[in-house]
């Protein structure tokens, strides 16, 4: 990965903008070609700087036939053109097939711009919310440019051009997550613009493709599919409250170390980091060290003193990483958990030094306080890579990050609590009912492949997702020294001995800080002020619940009496389910738009949300080709929400019956 300075390309984006203005100056009128740039300059600097620097192109010519439609494009260096026909009959042949088929679809993807005029007319469907074209050549991008204007609608990003050399996962994840594309995500299709794109660029089509399948799939997979896991999030985060509010803070923490410490090392578990410990120890005094809950057993018994130790899972389980009693190993380790962790690891945690952290979920944003949010990606060890970069370390280290089985079919490093509680078909024998799924990954160094699992690859996938926001940061190097398991992109591999021979040479010595703890009376006052807000929330949801079940009531009425009408052959009273349609659609929308419903409810119900979401996208998509055709789609859309409000209920229902039983489990001495 190479160094970013981000200043450097603030000043050339100034610099470019007093371009585009003198340019607008000379020109007058605006061009189709400067719409489209000043449109695209707010979006994508580094695409339209490269489009913009083009001037004119060199590869492809244009041919002009008797219309504005019938323009084609010729590649000269293949002597093939983008249109084997008549680019107008081309065209109209698209334009049918869409409004036939696609007609109601929120979001499309295409691969092939081609000469722009498919799209100037796709766009004029205002159901379209978001038409994304993936293009593998800069000059087809400029002579579109110069042809159509897309101005309007690629500032307001409903379209979305893309490059695949300009693009980075993280955009292409942000375009999945807009809510036109999640509705309508179980009708994705990509669509190729031509046979001469699935011809010439196929392997890149097809590449895209699987990046856009994998991140739709991570996006609906984080959302989840038990509502259990997020009401127990919930569950713990008030639980713990009490000792979040009295802890070490971690702002205070992040405050006095920021900048304080060049190098970071990540020591997580897996069967490598044995290797790795003589030097570890040898660098132990000039490099932070952050490890992960499972790593602690491992490091205690070779008698290696972390800096900082990460936990955030909500199982019980992972408590047992501190079930012994505090020692004087413990003494200037921060225990960092996140705030949604077990209460029975907060509990194990007594008598060391704690300090909690947010997960960047719905719940803990409504919580409008002063904790910090990090551990945003599923496991500790992405926790603590959060912290090295909050701390501003400019060299982060990774070791012991296999994220696959070692050649003897071990899982984890010797010396954890858990030795090799994964095996090699997936089975994991602390949990008879957990599985994971065997898969392979490259292997580190770049050659051959390497025994992991599905959750082991989707862990090494948010680390080279977070890899690219990070580096937009600041200016950093985060070396994976693991030598073994699994290669993650981004990450810069190198020996570990390398790299400790280049610490010691700069001959520093690591500092770590301790704020002082928080006063009782604050952290009284703080606890005392969250409990009112919770108690709030609880209030609310007892209003919605009401107009959830009010609603479920009418639908069920509604179908009632239409199923009796359809059974004696008759047609239902179509209008009246349009209006229950309105009705509907509207109080969703008030819902999904209210905070305290978003943050202390959808939080709990929306992996429910999504796929019935998802389930209701795919029914409205469908073709309209007659009156007739309206009427059942609506009634249908009415009757699939009888179960959904119904559902939706009943899980409101559970969330604050789950924020009653934390509150009444607190110690009252710590409001009183």
């Amino acid at each position: 990965m190479q160094d970013y300075d981000k200043d450097i390309e603030a000043a050339e984006f100034r610099e470019f903008q007093k371009e585009l203005e003198a340019k607008f100056k000379t020109e007058g009128a605006p061009s189709n070609f400067m719409k489209n740039i000043v449109a695209l300059s707010a979006i994508n600097f580094r695409l339209v700087k490269a489009i913009y620097n083009l001037q004119t192109n060199s590869k492809f010519d244009v041919f002009a036939g008797k219309t504005n439609l019938d323009i084609n494009i010729i590649n000269t260096e293949l002597k093939e053109p983008i249109y084997a026909h008549s680019p107008a009959e081309h065209t109209k042949s698209m334009l049918d097939e869409f409004k036939d088929k696609y007609a109601l679809y929120p979001s499309l993807f295409f691969f092939g711009l081609g000469n722009g005029n498919f799209y100037t007319k796709l766009l004029q469907n205002q159901t379209h919310e978001k038409i994304i074209v993936f293009e593998p050549e800069i000059e087809i991008i400029y002579i579109a440019f110069n042809l159509c204007d897309f101005g309007a609608d690629i500032f307001h990003e409903r379209f979305i051009i893309v490059h695949p050399s300009y693009f980075r996962d993280g955009q292409i994840e942000l375009i999945c997550n807009y809510e036109a594309v999640i509705a309508n995500i179980r009708n994705y299709d990509f669509h190729i613009y031509s046979d001469y794109y699935a011809k010439n660029y196929g392997d890149i089509a097809k590449r895209i493709n699987q990046k856009i399948i994998e991140l739709s799939s991570k996006i609906i997979l984080n959302a989840g599919n038990d509502a259990y896991d997020n009401l127990l999030g919930i569950k713990h985060v008030i639980y713990n409250m009490p000792n979040v509010y009295s802890s070490l803070q971690l702002q205070d923490i992040i405050d006095l170390n920021i900048h304080k410490n060049k190098t970071a090392i990540i020591a997580s578990t897996g069967p490598s980091l044995n290797k790795q410990i003589e030097l570890l120890r040898k660098v132990a005094p000039h490099a932070l060290i952050l490890i992960p809950d499972a790593s602690y057993h491992v490091l205690k018994l070779n008698g290696i003193k972390p800096d900082f130790v990460t936990t955030m899972e909500r199982v019980e389980k992972t408590s047992e990483f501190f079930q012994s009693q505090p020692s004087q190993f413990d003494d200037d380790i921060i225990f960092m958990a996140a705030s949604l962790t077990h209460p029975q690891t907060s509990k194990n945690l007594e008598g060391r030094n704690r300090t909690y952290a947010h997960r960047p979920i719905r719940f803990e944003f409504l919580l409008k306080d002063d904790v910090p949010f990090m551990c945003k990606g599923p496991s500790s060890a992405h926790f603590a890579f959060d912290m090295a970069l909050r701390l501003k370390c400019e060299r982060i280290i990774f070791i012991g990050q296999d994220l696959a089985f070692a050649k003897d079919g071990s899982s984890h490093a010797k010396g954890n609590m858990f030795e090799n509680y994964i095996k090699e078909d997936g089975t994991i024998t602390i949990n008879p009912n957990a599985r994971q799924r065997p898969q392979t990954a490259i292997a580190y160094g770049g050659v051959g492949e390497v025994k992991s699992t599905d959750v082991w690859n989707f862990f090494r996938g948010y680390f080279e997702s977070m890899m690219e926001p990070a580096h937009y940061d600041y200016k950093f190097k985060v070396y994976n020294a693991t030598e073994g398991g699994a290669r993650i992109h981004g990450m810069i591999e190198k020996p570990f001995s390398e790299l400790v021979d280049e610490i010691l040479a700069e001959n520093t010595t690591k500092s770590v800080i301790r704020p002082k703890p928080v006063g009782i009376e604050v952290a009284k006052s703080k606890v005392k002020s969250q409990k009112e807000l919770v108690e709030s929330f609880i209030k609310y949801g007892i209003e919605k619940q009401k107009l959830c079940e009010e609603l479920f009531k009418k639908i069920s009425k509604a179908v009632e009496n239409a199923n009796r009408e359809i059974s004696r052959g008759k047609e239902p009273h179509y209008p009246k389910f349009y209006e229950l349609k309105e009705r509907i659609d509207r109080f969703k929308h008030n819902l999904k738009s209210d905070e305290i419903f978003d943050g202390a409810y959808y939080h709990v119900t929306n992996n429910f949300c999504l796929h019935q979401e998802m389930e209701f996208g795919e029914l409205m998509v469908r073709p309209e080709r007659t009156k007739n055709d309206k009427d059942k789609k609506i009634f249908e859309y009415v009757k699939q929400h009888g179960y959904y409000f119904f559902s939706l209920a009943g899980m409101m229902e559970a969330t604050r019956d789950a924020m009653t039983e934390s509150l009444k489990a607190w110690n009252e001495e710590l409001i009183s």
